[in-house]
């Protein structure tokens, strides 16, 4: 719950973000006088950034909504100063199909890398799922015959207190698997200042592994 509440947030800061760059840009053209042209060519390339930002952050979809957005900004202006098909007018059309071009092309790209990243991270479920059902079949058997052979021992005795140290450490695989079969992402962080391990507390789904194992 944590991490989407951080993730919807991260969304809400890009929209605005996105927003204050369409608007702040669309405002120039109103603040620049139409005799200072160069001001007005800089000012219009300065409306690919929300676009390619767009594709970036929330792909085609974005890409495009911010696209057509900046087209219905830009058109008044170029209506408003249309001379009949003069090489100026002509820079400014093909500004606005550039506009939506770079919007598609980067937004697909962007889409078609997190269909892999997507791809790719369904397989590392999946074997994590197969690996966890692995494991849990021998260790169910195993701690299962320790628990039958701690029974003809004493509680007292030293047989039983090291029976029960050996069903401490396979609770413990027991609970390693349970976060294996419920990995949702993959949180990695530094482990001894060089190698990158999972994060399995952070990578697991909402639920604890106490409460998937009560579903």
């Amino acid at each position: 719950m944590e991490k989407h509440g951080l993730e919807s947030a991260e969304r809400k800061w890009k929209i605005v973000v996105v927003i204050l760059l369409v608007t702040g840009i669309s405002g120039l053209h109103l603040l620049i006088t139409h005799e200072f042209v160069k001001g007005h060519i800089v000012a219009r390339e300065l409306y690919f950034i929300p676009v390619i930002l767009s594709g970036f952050w929330f792909g085609l979809r974005g890409a495009l909504l911010t696209s057509v957005t900046v087209t219905l900004f830009y058109l008044p202006y170029s209506a408003m100063h249309w001379n009949g098909f003069t090489s100026d007018d002509l820079d400014r059309l093909l500004e606005i199909v550039l506009f939506n071009v770079v919007a598609v092309v980067v937004g697909f790209l962007q889409d078609r890398q997190q269909a892999r990243n997507k791809e790719k991270f369904e397989s590392i479920k999946a074997m994590a799922a197969t690996v966890a059902h692995e494991i849990n079949t021998p260790l169910f058997v195993a701690m299962g015959n320790l628990e039958l052979l701690q029974d003809d021992f004493e509680k007292d005795s030293v047989p039983y207190e090291e029976i029960t140290g050996v069903m401490g450490s396979l609770g413990q695989m027991k609970e390693l698997v349970k976060k294996i079969s419920l990995l949702e992402d993959i949180v990695t962080e530094k482990y001894d200042g060089t190698a990158v391990i999972v994060n399995l507390d952070k990578s697991i789904s909402g639920k604890s592994p106490e409460n998937a194992e009560d579903s």
